[in-house]
């Protein structure tokens, strides 16, 4: 019998982590303390100072007046057993010496419990010469800016706007107060009777206790904590004005719209000091913020994952009356170990993160300062918190209130946010599903419970067969299925459904019966639509639906296969150039003429009097639909950039001056050709779809940075165009041609002018069957236009990805040289 079975009897069957964490930790201190009798497997794992601590801070941690003057005696066993000052001839015949310090005396015990000897090695191990960054991708590096050199508009335009974090040197927080003061013994000295607010991450039921300053740090020196207890204070500021007035605020963040809240805004602001093995495990600033840290003294090792990316062994689950989200840890490994996987040392530095996953981890004994902020990059996350989890910070009324009547140019912003995010909800057809809020009704378009009886149901009714798998392929607007034969899409009410349901729907039947047959198996073949409940039903909502053929080999989108959906600048290649896994050319090349073949198509006559907005009858009369469309655009243009606010305040201000008069003035049928048959609606990088082909230089394309669910091994090869999806955006009525360029030039072709260009003359070649015709009368003011007047913001967000600089410009004029100057 080997010496674990032997010292654990039948409990030798439970992993280690599982017997100390979760049953040795449920004992109370008697029950721990007679366990050390029972062998020397169970004196070691009952000597387990973790297990002391909590018992330790559990007894203790709420009694403030001993926390403030709190003495550790080198091990939280003999804390717990003296909590009292000792004389100094008892303190002087104790031997503080760690207990796991003891497991070097039990060699059988090494050899047999990976999860003792590791967790010795972590409360043990120095940091101190910790080496630099390892060699990583540089995808992964942070960037590094000179402060004396990084103006506040580049800051803005390149890191603020983007939420890319950075690191900023030569910011003058030298000149700082605190960085004399708070030096390790300076703060010792100035401030160790002053009590601090410690953080205790997983040491008992008490998150925070109350401790001097004194007596932490005689804590640190003599401590072997796997996860040290860690000052965070954020009350430092307000309890001593002489520590509020010790730093300022960088020029970088001097917005901060929690400023509307003196008396009832969230913490916001904190002092951190700890020791090596110190630190925060993964999590994302709260409310919505972003923040900037800087390190006065000691060294921090930092790890960031993107916003949508979740940190290894975590995920997210939705829980609590209202299914607000919240992070779980699904692998105890990376729960203890955490803070020991990081990969970037960062000291006297300014560290600035917005809305990513970070963990932090101290390297040696330091001392910090953060602080979080609002400003008009963050605000729409900081909206959708507040809103989305009123009872958490009980401040939205406030906050809501007191910031439009600070900032009025932003109750288009918040009010439009408000109908985004809060989850409350009187609608009869979310009711009549069964939910209670929007939030859980989207949701629910993932539960196949709910929808493969009625996926079925359409099957049956298309005559196809029902008892292939089932697949949800939703983006999250309108629920979305498919099996092997067949995509089939629901319409929500949410989103225009009765109409985008006619449009998709009518757009299939028009190509089927009308595009060149050239170009038919680019679009799937429509199988059969219809309404899922009929009018005799008594439902409120009768669910329009569309069964579409499923692509080849279901089809991977130009978006699955490129990060971010499209080109960046810095990414620009020539005209028949590739990158990754897409050649580029060909992409220009099919794009143009699959528009061209749909612009070729007849339109059909709709008068949508929802068009008609303040023109006479005379105009109405004499207007094309698309006019009407654009009129109605150019009259609300002002407005939805004031509720998006994604272009600068500045540049907002001056839409209506910038803009035409006149929907003629941006297509004019006698200066500017024949008008468009059917324009697409939302050409953008989902939906062009296409297969992957083997190539014999696989290697150097493949991509490993595969967020987007596909498996490694499909992604060898190039990626090739076949397939256009997604015609509930269509304009039947028809239109001017360049209006349709705005997803391609912005999503597809990642405002690549080389590329844009190459299109252009795709699709304007003589040889191309139709001819129809891109007018390129006014060109980059009439395209600048349309961006402005375009249906949906994601695109202008893009933009502003693909080109930040535009945050840098003054006017109108300069922005559209910077985005569609091609001549």
């Amino acid at each position: 019998m080997d010496p674990r079975t032997r010292g654990l009897g039948t409990l030798h069957v439970i992993p280690d982590d599982i017997f100390s964490e979760r049953i040795l930790a449920q004992l109370s201190d008697l029950d721990l303390a007679h366990c050390a009798r029972v062998s020397r497997f169970f004196y070691v794992f009952s000597r387990d100072d973790q297990l002391w601590k909590k018992h330790c801070l559990d007894k203790w941690g709420d009694n403030r007046e001993i926390m403030q003057n709190f003495l550790f005696r080198g091990t939280w066993l003999l804390t717990y057993l003296f909590p009292t000052m000792l004389s100094e001839r008892e303190e002087k015949e104790k031997v503080w010496a760690h207990p796991l310090c003891r497991l070097l005396q039990f060699p059988e015990i090494i050899k047999h419990s990976h999860y003792l000897y590791a967790k010795w090695c972590r409360c043990n191990m120095l940091l101190v010469n910790f080496t630099p960054t390892p060699e990583i991708s540089s995808d992964s590096v942070i960037p590094i800016e000179n402060g004396v050199e990084l103006t506040k508009e580049k800051f803005e335009s390149l890191y603020d706007a983007q939420s890319v974090p950075v690191l900023i040197k030569n910011n003058e927080v030298e000149k700082w107060k605190a960085w004399a003061d708070w030096k390790w013994e300076n703060i010792l000295k100035k401030y160790g009777k002053t009590v601090f607010r410690v953080a205790n991450e997983r040491g008992g039921k008490y998150r925070y206790l109350s401790m001097s300053l004194e007596s932490y740090a005689h804590y640190i020196r003599i401590q072997h904590d796997e996860t040290p207890l860690y000052i965070f204070d954020a009350n430092f500021a307000d309890r001593d004005s002489e520590m509020a007035e010790a730093y300022e605020v960088p020029k970088y963040f001097q917005e901060d719209f929690f400023s509307v809240l003196p008396d009832k805004r969230p913490p916001y602001r904190w002092i951190i000091i700890g020791p090596a093995r110190s630190g925060a495990s993964w999590h994302v600033d709260p409310a919505g913020t972003s923040a900037w840290n800087t390190t006065i003294e000691g060294r921090k090792r930092w790890a960031l994952y993107p916003p949508h990316v979740f940190p290894p062994g975590l995920s997210i689950s939705r829980t609590g009356i209202n299914g607000h989200q919240s992070l779980y840890s699904t692998d105890r490994l990376y729960k203890s170990l955490d803070k020991l996987f990081l990969f970037q040392v960062f000291f006297s530095w300014l560290t600035i993160y917005s809305g990513w996953w970070h963990m932090v981890l101290n390297l040696d004994d330091t001392v910090a300062v953060t602080q979080n902020f609002a400003n008009i990059h963050n605000l729409e996350h900081v909206c959708e918190s507040l809103i989305g989890e009123k009872d958490k910070y009980k401040v939205w009324e406030t906050f809501h209130e007191n910031i439009i009547m600070t900032y009025p140019n932003l109750e288009p912003f918040i009010t439009r946010r408000i109908s985004m995010f809060s989850d409350n909800t009187d609608d009869s057809v979310i009711k009549e599903e069964g939910f209670s809020s929007k939030l859980d009704f989207l949701e629910g378009f993932r539960d196949l419970r709910i929808w493969q009886p009625r996926v079925i149901e359409v099957l049956r009714r298309c005559e196809l067969n029902e008892n292939v798998p089932i697949k949800v392929i939703s983006h999250g607007q309108n629920p979305v299925f498919r099996n092997s034969t067949a995509v089939i899409k629901f319409y929500s009410h949410l989103f225009n459904g009765v109409k985008t349901f006619y449009a998709e729907s009518k757009a299939y039947s028009i190509i089927t019966n009308h595009i060149s047959e050239k170009y038919t198996r680019y679009f799937p073949r429509l199988i059969g639509s219809g309404y899922l409940f009929d009018e005799s039903s008594e439902r409120n909502y009768r669910w329009p639906y569309l069964v579409i053929e499923a692509a080849i080999d279901g089809g991977v989108s130009l978006a699955e296969v490129i990060v971010g959906g499209g080109l960046s600048l810095s990414d620009e290649v020539d005209v028949n150039g590739e990158k990754g896994m897409v050649k580029w050319g060909e992409v220009a090349d099919f794009s143009a003429e699959i528009l061209n073949a749909l612009h070729s198509l007849p339109s059909i006559s709709i008068v949508d009097e929802s068009m008609a907005l303040d023109l006479t009858t005379a105009e109405q009369s004499s207007l094309h639909p698309f006019h009407k469309f654009i009129s109605r655009r150019l009259s609300h243009a002002s407005k939805v950039h004031s509720e998006w606010l994604i272009f600068s305040p500045q540049l907002i201000s001056q839409i209506s001056s910038y803009l035409p008069s006149s929907p003629l003035e941006l297509y004019n049928p006698e200066l500017d050709g024949s008008l468009a048959g059917i324009l697409h609606g939302d050409l953008n990088a989902e939906n062009i779809l296409g297969i992957l082909t083997s190539s014999e230089e696989t290697s150097n394309h493949q991509n490993h940075n595969n967020h987007n669910g596909l498996d490694e091994d499909e992604l060898t090869g190039y990626w090739t165009p076949t397939t256009v999806i997604d015609l509930g955006d269509s304009q039947l009525y028809g239109g001017d041609p360049l209006f349709d360029l705005i997803p391609i030039y912005i999503s597809v072709l990642g405002c690549s002018k080389l590329l844009l260009k190459r299109f252009l003359e795709k699709y304007n070649d003589d040889e191309i069957e139709s001819k129809q015709k891109i007018s390129m009368r006014m060109f980059k003011r009439r395209a600048m236009w349309y961006t402005l007047l375009w249906e949906f913001e994601g695109a202008v967000k893009y933009l502003i990805g693909c080109l930040p600089n535009i945050r840098e410009c003054k006017n109108w004029e300069d922005v559209e040289e910077l985005v569609w100057g091609i001549m």
